[in-house]
């Protein structure tokens, strides 16, 4: 078992969880992607080619401070955010 991730401002214990991201008719697990932004007139923003990563994140018990990691490399989503 890994050892619990400490927090870098207060020293507490951060806890593992995730960050809700709303989408019409859904809700989706962010993900980091490479470089800026480029409109889609189809889907919004263009993610073809892209490298792209889950997002983990934490927080700290005592106090709130969230980080965020973008370690693994995953598929980018497609036009049903999928």
């Amino acid at each position: 078992m890994d050892s619990p991730k400490m927090c870098p401002d207060c020293s507490g214990v951060m806890v593992e969880g995730f960050i809700l991201d709303m989408t019409y008719g859904g809700r989706l697990v962010p993900r980091w992607l490479r470089g800026k932004p480029e409109e889609s007139i189809w889907t919004g923003v263009k993610t073809s080619g892209k490298e792209c990563r889950s997002v983990e994140s934490y927080r700290c018990e005592q106090c709130g401070l969230l980080r965020s990691y973008a370690n693994q490399e995953v598929d980018a989503p497609g036009l049903f955010g999928k």
